[in-house]
Parts: structure tokens; sequence; C-alpha cells
């Protein structure tokens, strides 16, 4: 699916692997339109799903021509964007949230220490928590520079709600650093996991 490393080596220039880049991301946003499609939902729901596809595109290829000035922050920014468009296709069945700064999705942040707010609501007789990423990964972190980041244990166990936050501390600065971090969570009911979604920030530390 991501076609970044073969596209990298053919670029030229970084304006031509920005152009590269963006045009993937509005040529993929079709096949997310139409995945919305094959789902029939409801009318209000269908055009909420495919507004928010709209606007991730734009803000997606906004941000790679303002900030993506290496091939590794436009890669970034570009999986960061498909990350959301995969997680707007399939929408939020419980209610998640993340705030930096009461900022979502799309955050400027000045160069220090990042707190990530953490907000979910299960559906009624169920509750919720975080969970792993994958099995090798707790949260999906990708950035232009290393980072670190603690958060508590208890998030990982089961509440009426998530009401919590984790930090991220950048290793070292340099200008225009790009952080992309995807936080899941599930709904859990007699002790079994439902269903659970990815929550996808961008972070630019400016």
């Amino acid at each position: 699916m991501f076609a970044s490393d073969t596209d990298s080596e053919r670029a030229t220039s970084i304006e031509d692997y920005q152009n590269t880049c963006t045009d993937f991301i509005s040529d993929l946003s079709k096949d997310y339109r139409e995945w919305i499609d094959r789902y029939k939902l409801p009318q209000n729901e269908e055009i909420t799903r495919k507004a928010k596809i709209e606007e991730i595109v734009k803000l997606t290829n906004e941000f790679i021509f303002k900030f993506g000035d290496t091939i590794k922050k436009i890669d970034i920014i570009m999986n960061d964007g498909i990350n959301k468009m995969a997680e707007n296709t399939a929408g939020y069945p419980f209610k998640f949230d993340i705030y930096i700064n009461n900022k979502s999705r799309y955050i400027i942040h000045d160069k220090s220490s990042i707190r990530v707010s953490l907000k979910a609501f299960p559906r009624p007789g169920r509750q919720i928590r975080i969970c792993n990423y994958d099995k090798n990964q707790i949260f999906l972190i990708s950035s232009s520079n290393p980072v670190d980041f603690t958060y508590s244990n208890t998030s990982f166990e089961p509440s009426d709600l998530l009401d919590d936050y984790l930090l991220i501390k950048p290793k070292k600065f340099e200008s225009t650093d790009v952080i992309s971090i995807t936080i899941k969570t599930e709904e859990i009911e007699n002790n079994a996991s439902m269903e659970s979604r990815g929550y996808t920030s961008l972070i630019v530390l400016k």
C-alpha cells in the first residue's frame, strides 16, 4: 500500500516527491470514499465520513507542502493521512477523542514535551481501555527525530470511561520536527474485547 520507498528513489527533488505524495493521497481517497459507499450507511453518516476524508486530504497535503522538507517528513505526514482516512472510513462506534493543547488530529506545538489527552466513552454495558497497537508496539509512532513517551498502566485496565494522558518527550529538537502517533482503545464486555479503534494525530514542533 505504501509506495513511498520506490517513489522516493525516483524523485528528483523534494518538490517532486511532495507532488508525487500529495497526488497519491488524493487518488487513494477515492478508494476510501468507495468503501464508504459499500457500507450502505444512513445518508447523514455517509456525508459526514466523506467530508472527513476530504478534510484529511486537504490538511495532509497542506502539511506535506508546508512542513515536508525531507523525504522522511513527507513519508510520515503521508502515512499519517492514510491512517486517518482508514480510521474515518471505518468510523467510531464509541466516543474516542485525543487532544493536544485543545486541538485534534493536526497540531502545531512548541518545542517541548507534549501532553496528549485521551478521552473515550464505551457504549452501555461495556468498558473501555487503551490496547496495544499490535503485538510488538504499544503505540504506532513515527517521528523525524527520536522520542520517548510515558503513560499510566491504569489506562490499560477496563473502566467505565477513559480520561487520562500520556507524555511524548522528544530527545532532541531540530527545525520543524514531525511526529505521528496512533493510539488504540477497545471496548470490553464480559472480559472480552469487542470493538477497537485507532486515533492518529500529527504533531509539528516549531
